[in-house]
């Protein structure tokens, strides 16, 4: 998510979402931190999405809480795969849609853009350029150059190439995702003619998962599976939601009589069906997993079935990955999957690719975008090798503002971070929250049940002890009893000082446990004594 401001307005580029790593317990998404538009957001003049993937539209449904009545930019499947996320989150009432043509431009306020379109893993992906005093800002949005794009629709060179005469670019920000990987990114149509071999030798049944938004990589597979007389059966909401939407807009080739319920597939000869689903990133209650657990309703895995995962390994969700990989093969299925099996093609460009965008746009200055700093390192390095004075080359992390005038320069920062979206709540879970469940899950918890006298502080009944994942009350009674005794003195000593403030006690509970404990285990549970009075 980037702001751009203009004569007192500002012109937001993309509005993602990320989703949780392993240290961040019971967070569903993670949004960006929205304080500097809310508190703004009369002088938001529009938004323009540069695609569809959630990782650049999958927050807007909740920063549209926040503000209303502003303008949205974006191609049609942009759009089309967008609707659905405002209507299920009925904010669709707080925006107006326009569609953005690449090769064509659209004013908003005093931003005068122009759209290009570029190749990606999404259909109708685009670069954004914003004219200034100074020059053109150029966004390229997440792209790569693909020579052979499954629908003809190239990255716009002859236009990036345009933008470089005249006035020039004065700012470009280029996605960074690939930066470390050497050459070319692989063309999505070298990936057609593997899974279509994979098809035709699998004697059963044929699961191929993938990212729903990949209508090019789900043609693909539905064009193996024509071409060996099968028919698909697609699984996952998401799933269904942009094979409709890519249907409406008549992107995806797909003929009814090609298409079969998941519902009826155990019913037909398993040599004969395709299944398209997502999961392919290892998530736990995903159709894939599922399949993999043996759990799922309509599709069991067995000897003679294949299994194919037709994405990359998205950085940090690894381990889950290999566990539903583990398990299928544990099924008896055949599994094919990146790296030793080349059933995928990035999205992003490669190193090549990002030189050669440099090259053709040859902007005066530069601000790497999109992805983790080491991506954003080797990017300005790239950049540097082509020409561009390393002096004009700005590493930007959020929060950055960033000044463009005749020089480029990095000044004060705004309050940027992350919103924790977990269940209904928004924003209430945060740092501290996320601490206690990460000790919670490390060291386990101890409750401290205790009944006194409220005038004397004398114990009446108690002291109880249940504990939660930290130690296994039948092979450690011992701990638990010596921890009862310690806490018993400890109550008893704060009676004879006449200390009654249920704070107090509690605080005296804590600190006695908490020494005992470590002492004994080298750990640190979470302690909640509950002192009763009567």
């Amino acid at each position: 998510m980037a702001c751009l401001e203009l004569d007192g307005r500002i012109l937001i580029i993309d509005v993602g979402l990320s989703f949780p790593s392993a240290d961040m317990p019971g967070i569903d998404l993670v949004l960006p931190d929205f304080d500097y538009i809310r508190s703004n957001a009369d002088r938001v003049e529009a938004i323009v999405l540069t695609h569809g993937h959630e990782d650049h539209i999958g927050a807007l449904p909740y920063l549209l809480r926040e503000i209303r009545d502003v303008p949205v930019y974006g191609t049609a499947f942009t759009l089309e795969l967008l609707k659905g996320k405002l209507e299920e989150h009925k904010v669709e009432d707080r925006c107006e849609l326009h569609l953005a043509v690449p090769g064509e431009g659209a004013t908003a306020g005093p931003f005068v853009m122009r759209f290009l379109r570029v190749t990606h893993s999404i259909p109708d992906g685009m670069a954004v350029v914003i004219d200034t005093p100074y020059g053109a800002i150029l966004h390229t949005g997440d792209f790569k150059i693909d020579q052979t794009p499954m629908d003809g629709k190239g990255t716009d060179l002859h236009g990036l190439a345009e933008e470089a005469s005249g006035a020039g670019v004065h700012l470009l920000m280029s996605d960074s995702t690939n930066a470390e990987e050497a050459g070319y990114s692989l063309s999505e149509r070298s990936v057609g003619p593997v899974i279509r071999e994979i098809v035709e030798n699998a004697p059963g049944i044929v699961v191929a998962a993938c990212f729903s938004s990949h209508i090019h990589r789900i043609q693909q597979i539905v064009n193996a599976a024509r071409a060996n007389e099968r028919v698909v059966a697609f699984l996952g909401r998401s799933m269904h939601n942009s094979v409709a939407a890519a249907r409406r807009l008549g992107i995806l080739d797909l003929d009814d009589r090609d298409v079969v319920l998941i519902e009826e597939v155990d019913r037909l000869d398993p040599g004969r069906v395709v299944v398209i689903c997502t999961g392919s990133q290892g998530e736990p209650y995903s159709a894939l997993s599922l399949m993999a657990a043996r759990q799922h309703k309509w599709v069991k895995l067995g000897e003679g079935d294949t299994v194919v995962l037709s994405s990359s390994l998205i950085p940090g969700n690894e381990p889950a990955i290999h566990r539903v990989v583990d398990a299928l093969y544990r099924s008896g299925a055949e599994v094919f999957h990146m790296p030793a099996d080349a059933v995928h093609a990035s999205g992003h460009a490669g190193q090549e690719e990002l030189r050669l965008m440099l090259s053709l746009v040859r902007p005066r200055w530069f601000i790497p975008v999109h992805g983790e700093r080491r991506h954003l390192q080797h990017h300005a390095r790239l950049a540097t090798e082509v020409g561009i004075p390393a002096d004009h080359v700005l590493i930007c992390e959020d929060g950055d503002v960033v000044t463009v005038g005749e020089r480029v320069v990095k000044g004060e920062r705004v309050q940027a971070g992350m919103t924790f979206v977990d269940g209904l709540g928004i924003g209430d879970v945060g740092g501290e929250v996320l601490r206690d469940r990460r000790k919670l899950a490390g060291d386990g918890v101890v409750v401290v049940v205790v009944t006194v006298d409220a005038h004397t502080g004398e114990v009446v009944a108690g002291p109880d002890i249940v504990n939660r994942g930290f130690v296994y009350d039948e092979t450690s009674g011992d701990i638990l009893e010596e921890a009862r005794n310690r806490v018993m003195m400890s109550l008893e000593d704060s009676a004879e000082a006449h200390v009654v403030d249920q704070s107090a006690l509690q605080q005296n509970v804590r600190r006695v446990l908490g020494r005992y404990f470590y002492e004994v285990t080298q750990r640190k549970p979470v302690i909640l004594p509950v002192i009763m009075e009567v």
